[in-house]
């Protein structure tokens, strides 16, 4: 089947940058190909989406911003390569930046011969992301990396560690793989209302997808403790995944039904990270963790693992988050009750939080663009 436009291709003269993902699920990496597409449309680009399928919780966020998206229809992504080489040859974009293995490998393969440089950018730490896959698995997804990567113009990973990962990986040479720290664009937190029906003393908040990486098992055992302590608070968990049904298992057998809600996905963080009091993270490996900046952003302490690789790049002080061993249920419950008990410090948070906006990461990621003729002159981050 043919890829259609969603929305007509912009006629402007501004140089395209075509921003390749599997959809716009409501997860990390699909919200941060938005915030940097739209920011870099600040700098005289024309940024365009081309999904391998257009749907996702984020579609209504990408057609809000004005971004023209091209469905290229692919039930599979290895379905994704010929319709992408068809639009690479018809548009000429100044580069294709993919998201996420293995579509970052499928198009550099697909933009061969058509001139158009590619920008891989991975936002996982793929050794561990994969690690449970088993090693046909993982021999495909090394011999992959180390085929396709360096026929690219520039490797991309969101953070110091899983940077280096990939080299090992991939066996690329030192320093190959560029680190541009996610850019995070700060919750609204007027949209929505947030539900924290416990109504306690303290407001604990953690978000990520209910999957195996995210631990979040480890979490509530850790609450368990709490609440055992005699700490009177509540926590909400959001977001929305496969481990959903064994998550809600373990609430029951924990007896925190009343104390623990697990709303689903929603656009409106903001209002929870508002109204929150701490931010948890119990990760068992993170590429980044966005989400620790969002909770920065509005001044809350933070709580979290020392997982590979992104929390403790983020975490660079005591003044504005605490890291404990990864799976440790008891250290994760008492370093939530000290800083629940500790004097906050919201400015040097903040403060942190903004290292992060999406300026920055904007211009590190433009140093690594061509650099044809643009519409606008390069502001300052």
């Amino acid at each position: 089947m043919k890829h259609m436009p969603i929305t007509q291709p912009d006629t402007a003269s501004a140089p395209k940058l075509a921003f390749v993902l599997p959809d716009l699920r409501g997860g990390g990496a699909e919200r941060v190909m938005l915030t940097l597409a739209t920011e870099l449309a600040q700098f005289g680009y024309a940024p365009h989406l081309i999904l391998a399928r257009a749907e996702g919780a984020l579609m209504a966020d990408a057609q809000r911003a004005g971004l023209p998206i091209t469905d290229l229809k692919a039930d599979r992504l290895r379905g994704v390569a010929a319709p992408l080489r068809d639009w690479l040859r018809q548009n000429q974009p100044a580069a294709l930046v993919p998201a996420m293995w293995p579509l970052t490998s499928i198009a550099v393969w697909a933009a061969r011969g058509t001139g158009v440089p590619v920008i891989t950018t991975d936002h996982a730490t793929l050794s561990d992301q994969y690690a449970r896959k088993g090693p046909l698995h993982r021999l495909a997804l090394r011999t992959s990396i180390r085929a396709t990567y360096p026929k690219a113009r520039a490797n991309v990973s969101v953070s110091a560690g899983s940077a280096r990962d990939l080299e090992r990986l991939g066996r690329l040479p030192a320093h190959r793989v560029k680190v541009v720290h996610n850019p995070v664009a700060m919750p609204d937190p007027k949209p929505g209302t947030a539900v924290w029906p416990a109504q306690a003393r303290h407001r604990i908040l953690a978000v990520g997808s209910l999957r195996w990486q995210k631990d979040f098992a480890t979490l509530l055992r850790a609450f368990r403790l709490l609440l055992d302590q005699g700490c009177d608070a509540e926590l909400v968990i959001l977001g929305d995944g496969p481990d959903r049904a064994a998550l809600v298992a373990l609430v029951q057998s924990l007896g925190l039904t009343r104390r623990v809600t697990m709303p689903g996905f929603t656009p409106h963080t903001g209002a929870y990270y508002a109204s929150a009091d701490l931010f948890a993270l119990s990760s068992r490996s993170e590429g980044f963790a966005n989400v620790i900046v969002e909770a920065l952003s509005h001044g809350l302490p933070v709580v979290a693992t020392d997982c590979p690789h992104g929390p403790s790049e983020i975490l660079d002080s005591s003044d504005i988050g605490s890291l404990v061993p990864v799976g440790d249920a008891a250290a994760l419950a008492a370093t939530i009750s000290a800083a629940l008990h500790a004097p906050r410090n919201p400015d040097a948070a903040r403060r942190r939080a903004s290292d992060f906006r999406p300026g920055v990461a904007a211009v590190k990621f433009l140093s690594l663009l061509p650099q044809p003729h643009l519409s606008k002159p390069m502001r300052p981050a």
